[in-house]
């Protein structure tokens, strides 16, 4: 039976609140991974802080704090926003789940978004800057007593490669000279690497060595790093390796204003004028680049 006038104000925009905040709850992005999450409460934040703290020392006589190195590193955030019109026929007419999906799926629109905003950063981090003013994927990186530090290389993606990038993760030092401790366990590859990097890091033997036979080496890669494979990566052989059980991730989601569902229905001027609903979503947010000491990109020409 076609709804009446008086079912829709209980069945709509409530109803449809629900149904959208279940569907983002159920929705799950690969950038909780690889991105630290930090409220803000302008419409910039400055990130004074990236870098090293001081490392542990034997307390003698009283404690010497150090300071840290501070940099200028600013994240601007923007407002971003989706929304869909349906017709007030669709509503008489009994059409409510076609839309209740089409508002799921403005939920899901929601979360993809913030992979793709969070994985770009990849993706663009041969140039773009971070906090120390080189590009994220650098090979001079440098701090203090650091010395030049490259998390940057330029080999496809096999298994001596993959070795290398972690073992110069495991070597990053920090500001006095000190190793930090990174341990590399996420490797992040295009859907076009995904079959590569899934026989490096699942298969049991060594990978490229064909028939098995007794003196077949073990793949001392097997389960070493967990694999996102994102569609956001559009470099068909560009590979990453990142840290991401750290406090500060790779990268830095800002989040300002939490996503918000919206609807202009039968008192509005939409309504009225237009005899359309409008249901929609805002946000404010932006993502920025971390600690590159938690990150290694190859750069495959």
């Amino acid at each position: 039976m076609p709804l009446t006038r008086s079912d829709v104000p209980n069945l709509l925009e409530d109803g449809l609140k629900t149904v959208f905040f279940e569907a983002l709850d159920a929705t799950v992005g690969d950038y909780e991974r690889i991105a630290t999450i930090i409220g803000s409460e302008s419409d910039e934040e400055n990130y004074p802080w990236l870098g090293a703290v001081p490392g542990m020392r034997e307390f003698k006589d009283e404690r010497m704090p150090l300071g840290i190195l501070e940099h200028n590193y600013t994240i601007r955030n923007k407002t971003w926003e989706s929304s869909i019109a349906v017709e007030r026929a669709a509503i008489e007419d009994d059409k409510y789940g076609q839309i209740r999906i089409r508002v799921m799926s403005l939920a899901r629109e929601a979360k993809r978004h913030v992979d793709e905003l969070v994985f770009s950063l990849l993706k663009s981090g041969f140039i773009a800057k971070c906090y120390d003013g080189h590009s994220f994927f650098d090979t001079d990186h440098s701090e203090g007593d650091s010395g030049a530090q490259s998390n940057k290389g330029t080999s496809a993606l096999d298994a001596a490669a993959l070795q290398a990038a972690i073992t110069a993760m495991m070597k990053f030092k920090d500001d006095r000279g000190k190793v930090l401790g990174v341990t590399p366990d996420l490797l992040v590859v295009p859907p076009d690497l995904q079959w590569t990097a899934m026989e490096l890091l699942e298969s049991t033997y060594w990978p490229g060595e064909g028939k098995v036979t007794a003196n077949t080496a073990s793949n001392v890669l097997k389960g070493k790093l967990d694999l996102v494979v994102s569609p956001y990566l559009t470099d068909t052989n560009d590979w990453f390796v990142l840290s991401t059980k750290g406090v500060v991730k790779p990268i830095i989601l800002q989040s300002r204003t939490p996503v918000e569902f919206a609807a202009l229905e039968a008192d509005s001027e939409s309504g009225f004028m237009r005899d359309q609903y409008i249901y929609g979503v805002r946000a404010r947010y932006n993502a920025g680049y971390g600690l590159w000491q938690m990150a290694y990109g190859s750069q495959v020409s």
